[in-house]
């Protein structure tokens, strides 16, 4: 199956958040609460996937209320934090939704990821990924983790399936 099938099948993006949403580094404040740094690309990106019909989710090793509140913002229900066992977690969100691993995406960047990475259709890291990750991947980002390097992936994704210039012709009206 060629890239552009594998895109046309996708009807389930899957992100880590720390190194992908986020540049992977750990904020506290003095109180030790966790501040989490996002870019604003990767929300309109997440929108415009979600517009395009890709339902879009989270699982993460990290809890933190900075998270909770910006994947509420970006009206993304399936979440999953505090997550260690992420492959068994893959499993169950696919049942729930009736939904292949071929039909699904998943974007990560360090090796608690590589069972996902294996497991689905189209697997996908940023740049900053350990080299041997990159391997397992149909598209490595340009960006690095938290530099929008989502957002990337979306346009990438969208413009293989045909389905950029309708989305984003939205924004030209």
């Amino acid at each position: 199956m060629d890239i552009r099938e594998r895109a046309t099948k996708v009807k389930l993006l899957l992100l880590d958040v720390d190194g992908v949403l986020t540049d992977g580094k750990l904020y506290y404040t003095p109180e030790g609460e966790e501040v989490k740094v996002f870019n604003v690309r990767d929300g309109l990106g997440i929108k415009l996937a979600q517009m395009a019909g890709i339902k879009v989710g989270v699982i993460s090793g990290r809890k933190s209320m900075a998270l909770i509140n910006r994947l509420k913002e970006l009206g993304i229900e399936e979440f999953h934090l505090g997550v260690q066992q992420k492959l068994s977690l893959l499993e169950d969100i696919l049942s729930k939704h009736s939904i292949s691993p071929s039909e699904t995406a998943y974007i990560g960047d360090d090796y608690v990821d590589l069972p996902i990475l294996k497991r689905v259709g189209f697997p996908v890291v940023v740049a900053d990924s350990p080299d041997e990750l990159k391997t397992y991947a149909l598209y490595v980002t340009r960006a690095k983790g938290g530099e929008g390097a989502v957002r990337e992936f979306i346009e990438y994704l969208l413009k293989l399936r045909g389905q950029w210039e309708e989305i984003i012709g939205q924004y030209y009206a």
